[in-house]
């Protein structure tokens, strides 16, 4: 986690601290979950397709997600917690696609693929957004569900140095929607949570979460299946909302 940083701060803007989203918000797996599952799993001599894989993965989270911290006080997680959940995703993928479950070797390898910042891709907006919202005085923080595979992926696309801190559920100790991160990472961020807005692409964990915080937010809906007030569609339209002036929510 970075230091706080004090930037002059311009007064048109509605807020002093942004915090995003990572996985879906800033970046996204490349060339696709399922294409790094094959081939890390060819290695280890099971054959599937990275299609079949992609449709797995896709169904297994949605069985899977809403149980991700069942059980857990206040959404409490860890990396063994984080390492078991995707484990059995992994099993659970690998048996929908009709291809072999794979070992021990080969979901490490699996895991620790996704490690790699090769693995994933930076949406196009992002970078220049985190500069304007910098310039514009802004602290920036990153914070998601995430384990502590996240900070070499953030050091390795460049996001570590575009934003003031990366924190990720492991390292807070609990997980989105709990208002514990969000209070955690207001203080990273030096700001009062009435100061802080955070951008994600889930209404629950992101938006709602953030805003049983005290903190406000927006959704960002890259698909455009969403609209209204508190609805961005790309973070190039981030910084023209805040200097609007309009009422963040």
């Amino acid at each position: 986690m970075g230091e706080h940083v004090v930037r002059e701060l311009s007064p048109s803007l509605a807020c002093e601290a942004v915090l995003f989203d990572a996985a879906g918000t800033l970046f996204a797996p490349h060339p696709s979950v399922g294409a790094v599952y094959a081939a890390a799993a060819q290695e280890h001599g099971i054959h599937a397709e990275p299609g079949a894989l992609e449709a797995g993965f896709r169904a297994a989270w949605c069985e899977r997600a809403p149980v991700r911290f069942a059980g857990a006080r206040d959404l409490e997680t860890s990396d063994a917690m984080e390492r078991a959940w995707w484990r059995g995703t992994v099993r659970r993928t690998f048996e929908l696609a009709g291809a072999r479950a794979p070992g021990d070797e080969c979901f490490h390898a699996l895991f620790e693929r996704f490690a790699e910042p090769a693995s994933w891709r930076l949406f196009p907006d992002v970078l220049p957004c985190l500069r304007a919202l910098r310039e514009a005085g802004l602290r920036l923080g990153i914070v998601s569900n995430f384990d502590s595979r996240l900070t070499r992926i953030c050091e390795g696309l460049g996001l570590s140095s575009a934003a003031d801190f990366v924190l990720a559920s492991v390292e807070a100790g609990f997980a989105k929607p709990s208002r514990r991160i969000f209070e955690a990472a207001a203080e990273l961020a030096g700001a009062a949570a009435s100061r802080v807005l955070m951008v994600g692409d889930s209404w629950e964990e992101d938006v709602a979460g953030a805003r049983a915080a005290g903190c406000r937010a927006l959704l960002l809906d890259r698909g455009g299946t969403r609209a209204g007030p508190d609805v961005l569609h790309s973070l190039a339209q981030l910084l023209p909302r805040l200097q609007s002036r309009a009422p963040l929510i």
